[in-house]
């Protein structure tokens, strides 16, 4: 079975041989399109012709006979060549053409047992069935015309057709053609035929194929019709699993049409080996090389080095680099050291008064210079994370329109649908493997800000450079674009989105489907792809979906969850407890709160509970109250069920604090102030060392600030924010609070991830990343009140995660990267970006021996 299904993918390779150049796919460029003219509507079938000229060929006469069998008596060779050709008037079967040349059988179909039986024995439309016998001697012209079947964006071959002219009689030597079928699709299997003369036309229609090209045609359409009933039957099995009737299933179900438009990888990962979706065509398969960028050296000038960021070294090319590559004179004398140049942008960057002007001028750094800017960045992480990334980036996504300059990224729209992955294609890079991908809805604490909201994936995917190394060339942030419901952005005249309500339901499950799959049939199954702030409605969902299937994981819960979760681990070294003696409240029930919940949940149990005694210690608050069963308000859905509490009904936060009396507070609601003075006081009263983890993003959401924590705590408290805070001194003590930044956690991730060839990011990734964090958490750090490392050791951090992860994926079966390196720090190092200039002129050498 196995030989038998990979055969139709050699079927274009072996068409390339009948017209001795590469498959020609049909566009409205290239090819001519009949029946539909230049016209493309989605989930639309078009058809097109591409004619190639063959070489020319002698024949002295043919016969045809009206049983359907057209025999030639000498060709070039001399031999007989018999072929049995039929039309589609039968409508859709099998292909089931028998043809013998030079007395070889060769059959199209596996079932083709018997000599086949032509049921249509008259002609079609009233000609009469009788012999035609023509005795010729002349050179004739051939032309084969490929025609394709298109549907929705992929070349399947329809129909090979040869037509001849003879030019010494041009009077009756007239164009005809022979064509072999390759149906749509195949309701029986026995065989039929029918014949393809007609009364004006004497001339032999015989395929002018080689014997061994015919005979790979035959092999190819017979393993379709193979691999096609295999499929019919296990889907159809598997619709009538899931109680669909016979008539709901789609007519059409063949290997091209499954496996690249639908591309249902349910059994991708799983133990089916059987699943044709495994050796569905794609644009990457495998393993991505390990070892340097992919350029060629020779494929860049150097006025393009001069144009371009990837290349662009500014004033620090050299004098020789200037001089060989031809571009002496276009820059000033001055030679700059890579430390000069960083030194020059710092300055630049101190000139600026507010901070949106900063993430202005460090944005059209990266487009200049790439290199150097992810060199300012590491020069100083602390200083350059809050610019490039939260708080900064929130206010640069509310006036993205406003700053726009240069496009970055992808923007994906519904009105794509049906064509991502051509929108894809268009991305200048190939080797894709980290994608940030967001649609915009809930853009940190802001809301619904559309096509805005692409800083996020721009921030997120400059930290995975900046912090773990993953080479730029390798992330591509996206942004699919559905509409905004925000009125202010609609009224806006100058949104650079759709100006339209967001799209909903069915039409934005299938965009995001196709999405999916159009980035792993395009990047590959192990590219990284991260959701990135959609609606609570809709992370949570497309997580499920996705997670066992695709190399994905969503920041906003899984990330948020694994740092906190660090954050608590590393505090109870403080207080010297477990966690399971904590009571923790969450005040919001969203993504974060729950996902931060979900591993809780995990690390308790870990400790030795069970599910419900862990549950036990874990409640939540939203704008409904607290969250118990059968509450009165409403508004529990099915993830807030999940920790629904057996308790009376509590309305308020500070009501929720005062009853339970947690020894955890944790606020992830958005809510600036969320965490009165009062509510401060009693988690004081209630505990001799509180901890209070206000992670809300940008500054303005946090539920309390630094000061306000240890004030009115009197100092005890160990806290946490999402957005940086300055040291506070109280009562003669300086604290320095610790920010429980998801970039300690996504960029470490990530690279753990890609190193090991992860085909799949199970939740355990996040609790072990939580762990090893909070291990990196030195004493030192502890004393001064910070939960977390240092900002400038987090690419240490990243580094140490990376490693961790690597261990579990080799140790579980996961990695897919063979064989698995002996020191898999200094691999993850090896593959992360070098953030000093390299050469711009090849390395010369000269050769010992003469030749």
């Amino acid at each position: 079975m196995l030989s038998i299904v990979r055969q139709p993918f050699f079927f274009t390779i072996q068409i390339s041989r009948y017209i001795s150049r590469s498959p020609v796919y049909p566009s409205a460029v290239n090819s001519y399109s009949p029946s539909h003219g230049d016209q493309r509507t989605p989930n639309e079938q078009h058809f097109y012709k591409t004619t190639i000229p063959i070489n020319e060929q002698k024949q002295q006469h043919c016969k045809c006979n009206g049983n359907g069998t057209i025999q030639t008596a000498t060709a070039d060779d001399g031999k007989e060549t018999t072929a049995v050709i039929r039309n589609a008037c039968h409508g859709p079967h099998d292909v089931t053409t028998n043809v013998i040349q030079n007395g070889v059988p060769s059959t199209m179909s596996s079932l083709a047992t018997a000599p086949p039986v032509c049921n249509c024995m008259g002609m079609r439309n009233g000609q009469i069935n009788e012999n035609h016998t023509t005795a010729t001697t002349a050179t004739t012209t051939t032309t084969t015309t490929i025609e394709y079947e298109l549907t929705n964006g992929i070349a399947k071959l329809s129909k090979i057709s040869t037509s001849r002219v003879a030019p010494e009689k041009p009077s009756t030597s007239k164009v005809n053609a022979a064509s072999v079928n390759v149906p749509i699709s195949e309701s029986q299997s026995r065989l039929n035929c029918d014949t393809v003369t007609s009364q004006s036309e004497t001339n032999s229609k015989i395929p002018l194929l080689s014997q061994v090209d015919l005979d790979d045609l035959m092999r190819n359409v017979s393993a379709i019709n193979a691999v096609n009933r295999t499929l019919r039957h296990t889907f159809s099995n598997h619709h009538q699993q899931q109680g669909l009737c016979q008539q709901q299933l789609p007519s059409l179900y063949n290997l091209q049409q499954r496996s690249n438009i639908h591309m249902d990888s349910s059994s991708m990962n799983g133990s089916n080996n059987c699943s044709p979706l495994k050796k569905v065509p794609r644009d990457r398969l495998g393993l991505w090389g390990t070892g340097g960028d992919n350029d060629v050296p020779g494929n860049v000038s150097g006025l393009q080095r001069l144009q371009q960021k990837k290349y662009n070294k500014g004033l620090a090319f050299s004098l020789e680099e200037r001089q060989l590559l031809g571009i002496q004179g276009l820059l000033p004398a001055r030679v700059k050291t890579e430390e000069e140049q960083v030194e020059h942008c710092l300055l630049l960057l101190d000139r600026l008064e507010n901070d949106l002007d900063k993430y202005m001028y460090l944005n059209t750094l990266a487009e200049r210079n790439e290199r150097l800017f992810y060199k300012v960045l590491s020069s100083d992480v602390a200083k350059m994370m809050p610019l490039v990334y939260t708080p900064t980036v929130g206010l640069a996504c509310q006036k993205f329109s406003f700053i726009f300059q240069y496009p970055k990224g992808m923007y994906i729209n519904i009105n794509d649908k049906g064509h991502v992955y051509e929108v894809l294609r268009n991305w200048p890079e190939t080797d894709v493997r980290a994608i940030v991908v967001t649609d915009g809805e809930r853009i940190l604490g802001l809301g619904d800000l559309g096509a805005n909201g692409m800083g996020i994936p721009v921030g997120k995917l400059s930290l995975y450079t900046a912090l773990a190394g993953i080479k730029p060339s390798q992330c591509l942030p996206i942004t699919l674009d559905v509409g905004t419901n925000t009125e202010s952005i609609l009224n806006d005249p100058l949104y650079i989105g759709l100006r339209q309500k967001r799209v909903t339901g069915q039409e934005y499950d299938e965009f995001i489907e196709e999405f999916m799959n159009a980035a792993v049939r395009r990047f590959g199954q192990n590219c990284l792809i991260q959701f990135e702030d959609f609606a609570n409605a809709n992370a949570f969902r497309l997580l499920k979906k996705y997670r066992d299937n695709f190399c994905t994981f969503n920041d906003d819960i899984q990330g948020t969850a694994s740092v906190a979760v660090a954050g608590l681990l590393a505090s109870l070294k403080i207080k010297n407890t477990q966690l399971k003696e904590n009571k923790i409240l969450f005040f919001g029930a969203g993504e974060a709160a729950l996902g931060i919940a979900n591993l809780c949940l995990m690390a308790l149990m870990k400790e030795g509970l069970s599910e419900s005694e862990a549950k036990e210690r874990i409640w939540m608050v939203d704008s409904k109250g607290l969250i118990v069963k059968n509450r009165p308000a409403g508004g529990l859905t099915e993830h807030k069920l999940h920790f629904a509490q057996d308790h009376e009904p509590i309305n308020s936060l500070a009501e929720a604090v005062e009853t339970l009396q947690p020894s955890v507070l944790i606020g992830a609601a958005a809510i600036g102030g969320a965490f009165t003075k009062e509510i401060l006081e009693k988690m004081a009263e209630y505990n001799d060392i509180p901890i209070i983890f206000a992670l809300s993003n940008p500054t303005s959401k946090a539920e309390c600030t630094a000061e306000e924590a240890y004030k009115y705590t009197n100092g005890k408290c160990i806290f946490a924010s999402g957005s940086p805070f300055d040291p506070v001194e109280y009562n003669g003590k300086t604290f320095y609070p610790g920010q429980g930044n998801n970039s300690y956690i996504f960029p470490g991730v990530a690279l753990g991830v890609l190193c090991a060839g992860m085909l799949t990011i199970p939740e355990e990734v996040f609790l072990m990343s939580a762990e090893r964090l909070a291990d990196l958490c030195e004493p030192e750090d502890l004393e001064r009140g910070s939960l977390y490392p240092p900002l400038k050791k987090i690419t240490e951090c990243s580094v140490e995660i990376a490693a961790y992860i690597m261990e579990y994926a080799y140790k579980n079966g996961l990695a897919t990267v063979r064989p698995e390196p002996d020191d898999k720090r200094e691999f993850i190092k090896s593959q992360m970006y070098d953030l000093h200039y390299s050469s711009a002129i090849p390395e010369v050498y000269s050769w010992n021996q003469k030749l």
